[in-house]
């Protein structure tokens, strides 16, 4: 087994993980406006939590996106400048597959159905993808993650009979349509629940450089000049 670190910075959380031979390290905060200046202090934690070296590493991954802008954006710097330093291959894990991988593992109740990811983009919209769990225990991508306004996403899934997960089902608009469904609101990705696809990729040796990883905004460019021109939305 590989030790392989893991970190994330997608939504609110922020989010460490260590995986070894010996046992798996966690390590998950609330901070949606300090993720620069904790997620590299939480690394040094884990390690030092598991007793390792970061030239004990053999790989990272983070959470690719979609998700916010900035926090992506740092996880991938933090993960790019360690991997760097150390010459360390790199894996990138979606986010919305985070979400649904946890409901796949936490819930007693899952019989096989299918899970509809669903995460806030703010800017009136939502990012989302379906997910089914395969005999692995590992969730895997139906059609494509997209990004559009909650009634397009709404309008996509009508007939959706799984559950629904994360953050995104807290918009009005959707929490509305969706009573009396399947739904969990207060799933967000966490490091913990890459864990498994992480160690699946690294067996498989999908784990690569920074192109073959790069981060996920499904927004154009046009879409992201707009969001930075608006400073509050990048403190998500």
């Amino acid at each position: 087994m590989a030790n392989l670190l893991i970190l994330d910075a997608s939504s609110a959380l922020c989010s460490v993980s260590l995986l070894t031979d010996q046992q798996d390290w966690h390590i998950c905060e609330d901070q949606p406006r300090r993720h620069a200046q904790r997620l590299l202090p939480m690394v040094d934690e884990v390690l030092t939590q598991a007793g390792l070296d970061r030239h004990q590493l053999d790989g990272i991954a983070y959470g690719r996106g979609p998700g916010s802008f900035t926090g992506i954006r740092i996880a991938a710097s933090v993960m790019q400048g360690i991997a760097l330093a150390l010459d360390l291959p790199l894996y990138g894990v979606s986010s919305l597959q985070a979400i649904a991988q946890e409901v796949a593992e936490t819930q007693q109740h899952f019989q096989g159905q299918q899970i509809a990811a669903i995460m806030d983009a703010h800017m009136g919209e939502v990012f989302w993808g379906v997910y089914e769990l395969q005999a692995d225990g590992r969730t895997v991508l139906v059609g494509k993650e997209q990004v559009a306004a909650p009634e397009v996403c709404l309008q996509q899934l009508a007939g959706f009979d799984g559950i629904y997960a994360g953050d995104g089902l807290s918009l009005e608009i959707v929490k509305t349509a969706l009573a009396g469904k399947n739904v969990m609101a207060d799933v967000q990705p966490k490091s913990q629940y890459m864990a498994g696809l992480v160690q699946a990729a690294w067996q498989v040796a999908e784990f690569g450089n920074e192109e073959q990883h790069a981060p996920v905004y499904l927004r154009d460019s046009v879409a992201w000049k707009k969001l930075d021109e608006q400073p509050s939305l990048l403190k998500r």
